[in-house]
């Protein structure tokens, strides 16, 4: 049997260990916390850090392993095509390609390079440098940490009181220590998720993100995307242009956009599964598993069947279950008028666990299906609610 390393199993990888299985792989993961949710579902588990691509290095070594497998984590993405490299495995990009794909700065600088429709971004590695620069910006601006995910260290600056707190705090959230300052544009976002396969898109889905109790993390993804017919066609051109420029590999090429003065802005792309556990709504739009196609091409099997002419059907979404502060969990309650909508759900913490940073926690997560946009926008949006969780404050706080 073959053996694939895993490099974690949350609950955003669940998928990732049902491919593996699915394609007979005998499965040796790692992770950093006891008890993950897919844990349970592995051949082996190894206590490790996946961002420490060294010993990443020496487990898939002593491991004599076929194949490795990223995870929903952008430094799961960097040690993955760290490994695939030194080893010479296949299915990854190579590790400066995936550098410069994950890393806000080096993206920024390829899109102006190579004219990909992208607000164009000033990077800094010292602090106040990045201050005494930000003075001569025209506001407002978008400050973010290059290497930072679910919107941890962004802060929008509207003048320039807020300015130095700003850059500090995406400094102090950078494990790099770079940050990247840019025009913050007015508009809408989305998302944008394509399968590769010969450097051309041959699937792909897309969403309205919504952030609202944290205007930096999205909380809600509706499927498909508004006004997804005057954008689809310029962002798959944008992203094989890139594809064939960098000469990427099989598999998902995910991107975030704004849509602000008539066009689709790039503003973050990745080649991993999403968070929020994405996945689950989106397989429903398309009609197959996206975890399943992106496990086959990082374990370097052939794609080529494919399913052709996928085209997304149906309204789809997933609603972030959040508390409303801090405390410990008194009760998570699911409203009646739910009911009608929910076709599954996964819960991450339970009653009498304690809600440290309800900005960034989630409890659990609904997904859910609708018979038109307007209903799904109605629910989840126009009589958004944010009261499932009971929470009371706790004797240490």
């Amino acid at each position: 049997m073959k053996k694939a390393l895993l490099l974690c199993t949350s609950h955003n990888d669940l998928g990732l260990v049902k491919a593996l299985k699915k394609l007979g792989y005998f499965i040796v993961a790692t992770g950093n916390r006891d008890n993950s949710p897919g844990e349970k579902w592995v051949d082996k588990w190894v206590r490790a850090d996946y961002s420490d691509k060294e010993l990443i290095l020496q487990i898939a070594k002593d491991e004599k392993i076929d194949a490795i497998c990223q995870c929903c984590n952008d430094f799961g993405v960097y040690t993955a095509s760290y490994v695939a490299e030194q080893l010479g495995l296949p299915g990854y990009d190579s590790y400066e390609t995936t550098l410069t794909l994950h890393n806000k700065d080096r993206f920024k600088a390829f899109a102006k390079d190579n004219d990909i429709i992208s607000p164009v971004s000033v990077g800094f590695d010292e602090e106040e440098k990045a201050i005494d620069a930000i003075r001569t910006m025209e506001l407002p601006l978008i400050v973010k940490p290059v290497d930072c995910s679910a919107g941890n260290g962004i802060s929008v600056v509207e003048n320039l009181e807020d300015a130095e707190a700003a850059i500090r705090l995406a400094f102090s959230k950078s494990r790099l220590g770079r940050i990247v300052v840019e025009p913050y544009l007015k508009g809408t976002q989305h998302g944008f998720c394509t399968f590769l396969y010969n450097k051309k898109v041959v699937a792909w889905c897309s969403n309205d993100e919504y952030s609202i109790v944290n205007p930096y993390r999205v909380e809600i993804d509706t499927f498909p995307a508004t006004g997804w017919e005057k954008c689809y066609k310029i962002l798959i051109e944008q992203i094989e242009k890139i594809a064939d420029i960098l000469d990427l590999k099989d598999g998902i090429f995910h991107l975030q956009y704004i849509y602000a003065d008539g066009k689709p802005w790039i503003i973050e792309v990745m080649r991993r599964i999403l968070g929020n556990m994405y996945h689950v709504p989106s397989n429903e739009f398309s009609g197959f598993s996206w975890e399943y196609w992106e496990t086959k091409a990082r374990c370097g099997l052939d794609c080529s069947d494919f399913p052709s002419g996928v085209q997304g059907k149906g309204c789809f979404g997933y609603k972030t279950i959040l508390a409303p502060h801090n405390g410990e969990i008194t009760d998570i309650t699911i409203p009646k008028e739910y009911s009608k909508y929910i076709y599954d759900s996964f819960y991450l913490m339970n009653v009498g666990e304690v809600v440290k940073n309800y900005k960034q926690e989630p409890v659990g997560f609904l997904f859910m299906m609708f018979a038109n946009d307007e209903e799904m926008h109605r629910v989840l949006i126009d009589e958004y609610r944010n009261d499932l969780v009971g929470v009371k404050e706790c004797a240490d706080e």
